[in-house]
């Protein structure tokens, strides 16, 4: 197998590695075309932050633990990605009244606004990063990497 002009097997001889290589590459990939479009584009978000935003979008008044989960961000991870986006006032934490010891995070207008201009750098990106594939080998992909993190979990 061949990626990029390295040939794989020199290096991985176990096929098993060459996933887990590969799809860090795309992913890593991924999140530079990203970070490079938000900054061209003058928004204040990077490819996580943006995630957090796109989460939030959808299911608004969450609790930091479930961000974290989503996220995969270890506890002071999450807390410091947001309290940068409280302070650019993109989101709010309020306590949450059933659980003091809980916030609830919730995206506010600018935050939303943000999203909006970013998520069309997102669209793009992706539409790149999939042009040549067919929908059928998208959901077969989107399978095999839901299946990953099933086993994984």
């Amino acid at each position: 197998m061949q990626l990029i002009g390295i040939k794989m097997d020199q290096y991985f001889p176990d096929k098993e590695l060459v996933f887990g290589v590969v799809s860090g590459r795309a992913s890593t990939a991924i999140n530079r075309r990203l970070y490079r479009s938000f900054r061209a584009n003058d928004i204040p978000l990077t490819p996580e932050q943006w995630m957090v935003l796109q989460y939030l979008s959808y299911k608004d008044g969450i609790s930091q633990q479930e961000l974290a989960k989503i996220t995969f961000k270890d506890k002071p991870g999450i807390t410091r990605m947001l309290q940068i986006l409280e302070r650019e006032s993109l989101i709010t934490r309020l306590a949450d009244n059933l659980d003091k010891r809980s916030n609830l995070i919730s995206i506010t207008k600018a935050g939303l606004a943000v999203h909006q201009r970013a998520r069309i750098h997102v669209l793009q990106t992706m539409q790149t990063a999939l042009r040549g594939f067919s929908e059928e080998e998208i959901r077969i992909g989107e399978k095999i990497l839901k299946k990953i993190f099933g086993n994984l979990e």
